[in-house]
This record gives C-alpha cells, sequence and structure tokens, in this order.
C-alpha cells in the first residue's frame, strides 16, 4: 500500500511538472542595439551571403581575440574586411585593415554575431562565418 502511494506521488508530481519548460521550440533572434550603426556583407561557411545592417560582434562594434599572449581589441572602424578559418578549438581571423596591414589573430568560435537583413534578424556564431566584406560606418 505505501507502495503504491509512493508511485501515484510520483505520477502527480511528473505531471504537474510536465508543462514547466518549453520543448526545444526555438527562441527568436533579439539583435542588440550597438553604440555605431555598421553594415557588411557575411558570407558563411555554406557560401550564403547576406547584407547585413547593424553588425555587431557579441554585441559590441569590435573583435577581441589573442595574438601570441596578447589580447587585442580591433575597433569596426579600423577594419575594411575579416576572414575566417576553422582551425582545431579555434578560429583564425585574418584582419585586413583599412590601411592595407594585416592582423590574425584567434578567437572563440562560438561568440555570436548579430545584424539585421532587409528580411530578418540574424545570428550566427564566429565559427560558421567564412568572411565578413565592406565593413562600412553608416551616418
Amino acid at each position: 500500500m505505501k507502495r503504491a502511494c509512493y508511485l501515484l506521488l510520483l505520477i502527480v508530481i511528473g505531471f504537474t511538472t510536465l508543462g514547466m519548460g518549453s520543448f526545444g521550440g526555438q527562441d527568436s533572434v533579439e539583435t542588440p542595439e550597438p553604440n555605431r550603426i555598421y553594415t557588411a556583407m557575411l558570407i558563411d561557411q555554406s557560401d550564403v551571403s547576406m547584407s547585413l545592417e547593424k553588425l555587431t560582434c557579441n554585441g559590441q562594434t569590435f573583435i577581441t581575440g589573442e595574438m601570441g599572449r596578447a589580447r587585442l581589441s580591433i575597433d569596426f572602424l579600423k577594419i575594411s574586411a575579416i576572414f575566417f578559418y576553422v582551425e582545431d578549438d579555434k578560429v583564425r581571423a585574418q584582419v585586413i585593415l583599412n590601411d592595407g596591414q594585416k592582423v590574425s589573430l584567434y578567437m572563440e568560435k562560438n561568440i555570436p554575431w548579430y545584424g539585421k537583413a532587409t528580411f530578418a534578424a540574424v545570428r550566427i556564431e564566429t565559427k560558421d562565418i567564412k568572411t565578413i566584406d565592406t565593413l562600412v560606418l553608416k551616418k
């Protein structure tokens, strides 16, 4: 009898908590509001390209990564293009500066990038980006 009561209690608790949480549904993409508005052409690793406005890296208008043992932050204002190469557990970002100089730095794979296309809000992780080109400050 005692066992039956415990089983009944377990079943009741199970049914009452069944509705809690989600069933793996997708969350909507919220694009952060950047301090400056940048537009760019983004090409992903599948060669799908889209023009984005309000481009940010983790909600910021600069990228951070490691060059040797140093940690760098490069403002979008200084960047004309970025090429991404997936290497083991990191991504190598080849940054082309406005003056033509090239800087190579390593970034974490899962850093989210956000932007707005004309048809949708976009979120993509660093490991899924191939190129960000024509990075321009919108006035």
